[in-house]
């Protein structure tokens, strides 16, 4: 089932029960936010999530899930397991994690550094 998009627009929109995953998403916000639930405005370095995939097959899937939620896709690491995407703020990097978690694309790790 394709996205809203142009014609041609090869992407795929993988089904989830919207409910649970944003109230998923909305608890994980509380516990990192500021206490109230709302995320810090203030803008900061551009940060990097390091993924490790569990199952480096699902890489070219798990590349363009990473190129939907974050809008740029990700880089490829030297290893075939890794994908390095730039991400504006830790709220998008729980955005990634958790539609990965949907996607049932597991991660044998991750990490989220400042850029150097």
């Amino acid at each position: 089932m394709p996205l809203h998009g142009a014609a041609g627009d090869q992407r795929v929109r993988i089904p989830q029960p919207a409910a649970p995953r944003d109230a998923v998403r909305e608890a994980l916000r509380d516990d990192v936010g500021d206490g109230a639930g709302r995320w810090a405005a203030a803008a900061g370095p551009v940060r990097h999530l390091r993924l490790r995939l569990a199952r480096p097959a699902r890489r070219a899937e798990a590349r363009r899930l990473l190129a939907l939620v974050l809008d740029v896709p990700p880089l490829l690491g030297a290893d075939p397991a890794v994908l390095i995407a730039e991400v504006p703020d830790g709220r998008r990097a729980v955005d990634v994690l958790i539609e990965l978690a949907w996607s049932g694309i597991d991660l044998d790790e991750f990490g989220l550094d400042a850029a150097a």
